[in-house]
């Protein structure tokens, strides 16, 4: 009788058809499939494939090892999948209504994981295909996370899926101490999860406008805890090449902050007009509640997977200067203590390393720094080979997180932005222009932006400095 190793299938379904292949992979190196509980649970929902990337085995040994033991290894072409995927997304680009285009996708894709869809993502963006099309495949693959439909026999429970996540990395998310980021975004979103219920219940209930529009103000905190995840962990994940899941989270999120902002403005104009905005408000705590499944199925174990141990410290320090949301505080995190202090020494040191000479005098670090601090603008300064290498922060009009610094300035805004940045740099290095200024409004302020060219005695090209000034507060003792 011919074996055959079928590496679309989990581990439990091929041991089930040959035990056999229980004692190779403990052979190679997959020690815990002789546990009967890790089968079960994990064998159930893991194939070879996913198993060997999370353990850093290299997939040709695991399918040479079967091989040589007699197997015929078949496997699904990874191009085939994709283009289905691209499918999928054909479909809804075509007018089909997203329901019927979710039920197929569970039918077809009930075992899909998070490495593969951020994959696919990536491939489709690189291919060509707009971030806003891709986006599209987020808002599918949420139908793995809620019951939009009936789910088809062998479609995954939310412990399953939970449980596939957490084995991208060996350390479990639920294991994480109190102060690690990722339990803090956590805990955010639990909070969160209980505003959505009591929105959701208001509206189902009497309905009072003013207790409505409180709680939907309250949900402006979703703007921050957004920013979190995409200053301090999706731009680490650039660096790592994982591109694909950041660049359409962070445009879904951008599409709910638009919605949110719009509701949220007519609201506190007249809370009476709730009933024309219920049906989108509804739709909008929807959308948010699968966003708190996508963080924390994918970006999350795979932020848990690629960030160093010095990568969480930084992270862990831009959290405490970003601040609280949804009433959750900061705990302490002993273990980044000893590297906190490290770096407050560090500045220390510098700031009372003698003066800096300018052509029209002299100033220590520390007198500098507080001049700066006490301009009432913000300043980011990007190098000639556009990496973030300084800022100011005091007004906290655009959010600047320690970790920014050194990083590709493409990396530290939305997708939609990039092509806008990276034109703007583009004319500045080729003098079409010196400078871009923009009047913009942002959280209902009035913001002013001023992009400028930097050249050097040469006329060579050195960088380009932002400024940023919220013009609210002469705006309003004007008024007055």
């Amino acid at each position: 009788m011919e074996k055959i190793l079928d590496l679309k299938k989990t581990v439990a379904e091929l041991v089930e058809e040959n035990p056999e292949v229980k004692d190779i992979m403990a052979e190679i190196g997959f020690k815990e499939i002789t546990n009967p509980v890790a089968l079960n649970v994990m064998g159930r929902i893991m194939t070879i494939p996913r198993g060997a990337a999370v353990k850093g085995i290299d997939l040709a040994k695991v399918i040479a090892a079967f091989e040589g033991r007699g197997y015929t290894v078949i496997s699904e072409d990874t191009q085939s999948r994709q283009g289905r995927l691209r499918g999928f997304i054909e479909r809804l680009s075509s007018g089909e209504e997203l329901e019927s285009v979710r039920k197929d996708f569970v039918k077809e894709f009930a075992h899909v994981e998070a490495q593969e869809i951020m994959e696919a993502e990536q491939t489709l963006i690189k291919g060509g295909m707009p971030i806003t099309e891709v986006q599209r495949l987020c808002d599918v693959h949420s139908a793995l996370f809620h019951g939009a439909v009936d789910a088809p026999p062998g479609a995954l429970s939310h412990d399953e899926i939970h449980a596939q996540a957490a084995s991208v990395d060996p350390n479990d998310l639920d294991a994480l101490p109190e102060g690690h980021p990722l339990s803090l975004l956590r805990a955010e979103n639990r909070a969160l999860d209980v505003l959505l219920d009591t929105i959701e219940g208001e509206l189902d209930g009497a309905k009072r406008p003013d207790e409505i529009v409180q709680h939907i103000l309250a949900l402006g905190d979703l703007r921050m805890h957004y920013i979190k995840k995409e200053e301090i962990l999706m731009p680490i994940l650039y660096d790592y090449g994982v591109t694909g899941p950041s660049q359409v989270m962070w445009g879904v999120d951008d599409e709910m902050k638009r919605e949110l902002s719009v509701i949220t403005k007519a609201l506190k104009e007249d809370a009476e007009t709730l009933p024309m905005y219920e049906a989108r408000i509804r739709a909008l705590t929807q959308r948010v509640r699968e966003m708190i499944f996508k963080e924390e199925k994918i970006l999350f174990p795979l932020s848990l997977r690629y960030f160093t141990e010095i990568e969480w410290y930084r992270a862990y320090h831009d959290l405490l200067e970003m601040g609280v949301s949804f009433g959750v505080a900061i705990p302490a995190w002993p273990a980044a203590q000893p590297w906190l202090d490290q770096e407050a020494e560090r500045l220390a040191r510098s700031q009372a390393d003698g003066k800096l000479q300018f052509p029209t005098g002299e100033l220590s670090m520390e007198q500098l720094t507080t001049i700066l601090q006490l301009l009432p603008v913000d300043i980011t300064f990007i190098d000639k080979d556009d990496v973030v290498r300084f800022f100011t922060n005091e007004g906290q009009v655009f959010t600047r997180p320690m970790s920014a610094l050194g990083r590709d300035v493409m990396n530290c805004h939305p997708p939609e932005i990039i092509p806008v940045v990276r034109n703007l740099i583009a004319d500045f290095k080729a003098k079409k222009r010196t400078q871009m200024i923009v009047h913009r409004y942002i959280r209902e302020r009035p913001i002013r932006v001023h992009y400028q060219a930097m050249y050097d005695k040469a006329g060579e090209y050195i960088g380009t400095v932002e400024f940023v000034t919220d013009h609210a507060e002469p705006l309003e003792k004007f008024c007055r």
